[in-house]
């Protein structure tokens, strides 16, 4: 039978039991312990059989155990961010239609209109008995992660066990990942980078390290933490790459880091390029992950100053298609679209329908993956990501559609019309700059950023909002971008 991710791991389970598995700030659990955690867990499920089990919960080693039992249990798990907004995070688990949420007891009033599993720090196990059956199959969807799409409304993207797998075996060979490693888990689980660190980690034998939420948000306690815990690979986005970049001293055991999730800038990197190996990745999460791969070191940047996202990966095909799903000539911009064993299985939700154009077929049979990503091979092979194809933009590493963000405005009740677009400061980072025209005089910026707040995470809130008394248009009608003021950011302001 074709693996799934519990049974590769109880793979390494039954080789060696001993061996570490999981790190955080409480406790250090092998892989014998994290087998009996998981049948404690399945043994607790509300559901017999579930389909979708909905997870919300601090990083921890109870939380990574819910995974795996969710997959034994053959179901897959839609995790989201507790501190996510109330409104969006239930939204998220309704349209999944999730049997059951596993949380902890101070979560517990945020999932309250679901059957609830409770799972506290320190997780009583049980005496072991039996194991219980492995249910899980390799062409059952591993889990559903949520991320914008073009049409401006959040996908749940369903990826199958067999496509974790074939991530997992490249991320093991690409960089060399032993039972020696440790990894530092930093990602939001609500980001496919999440996916390649736990699953990366644990399925190639390494160690998962996990600090706590305050200790992630600290960067001098993080790499305390990775120092302490002996962490040799580091992965994230570019400006976790950044943070290390201008520390005095980096973890003695740290041997590279893998930075994904949005461009890459040389001046982010330059003095870990001088110390150790880095490298650019790209994978989107309708890819999975990890789908092309770039060596800083060995490589130079573009004029832009930016990384090239590099070449593919093994049992990855990049195609460069224009509008009609046909190849653009050598040299030219096309969408990036993805084949191979990364391809996710569907979408769920509510607005299911529409995306799943985003997976299309080609005359030859080739099932890829639409990226919304635009971007040129160079002569050299290499791809370079060049912008996102219709409204969507980096934020933090999370993908942005405005359209999103303007619904939320208006469906406030404080807003007529707006605007959202996205400008770059000094440093390439993008930020939104929302243009509204208010519903009435009694307009109140403070109530409108407080009730967006309860759909929109904190990233997509723009930064800046400037009142109108109408929007430009142009003689067909539409907005007319270049009417409206430029916001310019001050990043020594903002720093300061």
């Amino acid at each position: 039978m074709e693996p799934t991710i519990y049974s590769r791991f109880k793979e390494l389970v039954t080789a060696a039991p001993e061996r570490p598995v999981i790190i955080d700030e409480r406790s250090c659990v092998n892989r014998g312990g994290l087998d009996r955690m998981i049948d404690s867990l399945i043994a607790r499920f509300p559901s017999f059989i579930p389909a979708r089990v909905g997870v919300v919960m601090d990083h921890s080693v109870e939380m990574t155990a819910s995974l795996l039992a969710i997959n034994k249990a053959g179901a897959a798990f839609v995790a989201v961010e507790p501190d996510y907004p109330p409104e969006r995070l239930v939204s998220f688990l309704t349209e999944s239609g999730v049997d059951f949420v596993i949380t902890e007891e101070k979560y517990a009033s945020v999932v309250s209109s679901f059957t609830r599993l409770i799972v506290d720090q320190r997780l009583f196990v049980d005496p072991p008995l039996h194991a219980l059956p492995d249910r899980s199959h390799a062409d059952r969807a591993a889990y559903i992660l949520y991320s914008s799409s073009p049409s401006g409304y959040p996908a749940g993207v369903m990826v199958g066990n067999r496509q974790v797998i074939a991530m997992a075996e490249r991320f093991g060979k690409l960089f060399s990942v032993s039972e020696d490693d440790v990894l530092l888990q930093y990602s939001a689980c609500t980001v496919n980078i999440f996916i390649e660190e736990v699953f990366g980690t644990i399925l190639n034998g390494a160690t998962l390290a996990i600090p706590s939420a305050t200790t992630r948000n600290n960067p001098e306690a993080l790499i305390r933490f990775a120092d302490d815990q002996y962490v040799s690979i580091i992965s994230g986005f570019p400006y976790l790459m950044q943070e290390l970049n201008s520390l005095p001293a980096l973890p003695l055991t740290l041997r590279l880091v893998i930075s994904g999730g949005d461009t890459l800038n040389a001046a982010s990197v330059k003095h870990l390029t001088e110390q150790l190996p880095v490298y650019n990745t790209y994978g989107p999460s309708v890819a999975t992950a990890l789908s092309t791969i770039y060596c800083c070191n060995s490589g130079r940047p573009m004029p832009s100053g930016s990384y090239p996202i590099g070449k593919e990966c093994e049992g990855v095909e990049v195609l460069l298609l224009d509008d009609n799903l046909s190849p653009v000539a050598p040299g030219e911009e096309g969408e990036i679209c993805i084949a191979g064993n990364g391809v996710a299985d569907s979408f769920t939700g509510d607005h299911r329908a529409e995306q799943l154009s985003e997976i299309a077929v080609l005359d030859d049979g080739t099932r890829v993956a639409r990226t919304g990503d635009i971007g040129v091979r160079l002569p050299d092979g290499n791809l370079v990501y060049e912008r996102r194809k219709n409204s969507e933009v980096n934020i933090l590493g999370r993908r942005v559609v405005t359209g999103e963000v303007e619904r939320a405005l208006v469906a406030s009740g404080e807003v007529k019309e707006c605007a959202v677009l996205h400008y770059t400061d000094e440093k390439g980072s993008a930020y939104l700059v929302a243009y509204v025209v208010p519903a009435s005089r009694s307009f109140s910026l403070s109530w409108l950023k407080n009730r967006v707040a309860q759909y929109l995470p904190s990233y997509m809130i723009p930064e800046f909002f400037v009142l109108l008394h109408h929007l430009p248009v142009t003689e067909t009608g539409t907005l007319n971008p270049h009417e409206l003021p430029v916001v310019v950011k001050d990043i020594t302001a903002s720093a300061s």
